[in-house]
């Protein structure tokens, strides 16, 4: 009875969503800051395994293997930039594995001028911060559903704002097919107090609605991943030199692929594996039209040391600069 009530309240969640405004604000929601999402597009994997950073942003991922890890993760941004996270997971006798997250993100300093340009000579920071709380639960051998709470706090200079938020999530995976798929509803929810409440405006959160799909291939150590982001909005695009009909099969198509995120794992063994992702969207939107090179590609590596875990990711927005990301994961106690 309380797993059928969970999942009716998932799906009017779902609905809810889906009808709510594309404009937001906290865009450290948008950063999914572990190495092996970053590696793989930017998005999660529906699988149960031991990687605990595979839960923070897909709950519903969450399993026994994971209880007791610890994970950190630094990302070194641009323009002094950066972002990262502290993660542990553990365990309440029956009631299952619990994971605690907290997030920031440090956008580097500014300098204050007047109104005619002139350096006043001090600065001052912006800041966000994100502290989470995760759990799952079993609907079936191979189906799990998961939800995370988070409480979101954001200062730039004298001006604070406050929200709170969450996450719904149902993982499927087939240990023995090795076939999965997700279904992510994430940051659904309000802002308690915003930045100038004398304004005629609230800041919402970056609703983002995604499927994914993954297998490995039965004679080989290769597992493919696609998925399907943003289903809550059709034209996620923010160019506006397009000049086409927006009935076109031309921009219909370009709509639907903008969507679409293609990864790969190569798993050679448990202590080694390397992984691609393939963002369509990032690279039709940041590519420099003379030089795009490999612009909305990522790449990373996970190896294992001693006892540690170790995952690498390099993401390429700009021919200028990319982002490096690693994430270190230690399992305190067996």
């Amino acid at each position: 009875m309380i797993r059928s009530k969970l999942l009716i309240i998932f799906i009017l969640q779902v609905g809810v969503c889906i009808s709510q405004q594309n404009l937001s604000s906290y865009s450290i929601l948008n950063n999914n800051c572990t190495s092996r999402n970053s590696s793989l597009g930017g998005y999660p994997i529906g699988v149960f395994d031991s990687d605990a950073s595979l839960s923070i942003f897909l709950p519903s991922n969450l399993n026994n293997d994971q209880n007791k890890q610890l994970v950190l993760n630094y990302n070194n941004h641009f323009a002094d930039s950066d972002f990262g996270m502290v993660n542990y997971n553990f365990k309440i006798k029956d009631k299952g594995v619990f994971s605690t997250t907290l997030f920031y993100n440090n956008y580097g300093k500014f300098d204050y001028y007047d109104a005619s340009g002139v350096n006043l000579g001090n600065s001052f920071s912006a800041n966000d911060w994100v502290f989470q709380i995760g759990h799952s639960k079993d609907l079936h051998e191979n189906l799990k559903i998961g939800v995370n709470l988070k409480f979101i706090s954001s200062v730039y200079e004298q001006y604070k704002s406050y929200a709170i938020g969450s996450d719904f999530s149902l993982t499927y995976f087939n240990d023995e097919k090795q076939i999965g798929a997700y279904l992510l509803v994430s940051n659904i929810g309000s802002t308690i107090k915003d930045y100038n409440e004398s304004l005629n405006y609230k800041s919402k959160l970056p609703l983002n609605s995604i499927i994914g799909l993954n297998t490995k291939l039965k004679h080989a150590p290769i597992r493919f991943h696609v998925c399907y982001h943003h289903l809550n909005n059709w034209n996620i695009s923010q160019s506006t030199n397009s000049s086409e009909d927006l009935s076109s099969f031309r921009q219909l198509s370009s709509n639907f692929f903008n969507h679409l995120v293609f990864a790969s794992e190569l798993l050679f063994s448990d202590n080694f594996n390397i992984r691609f992702g393939y963002d369509i969207f990032s690279r039709k939107e940041l590519q420099p039209q003379s030089r795009p090179g490999t612009t909305g590609l990522s790449w990373g590596v996970g190896f294992k040391v001693k006892k540690l875990k170790i995952n690498y990711s390099n993401s390429k927005y700009h021919f200028a600069g990319t982002s490096n990301n690693i994430t270190i994961i230690k399992q305190l106690k067996n």
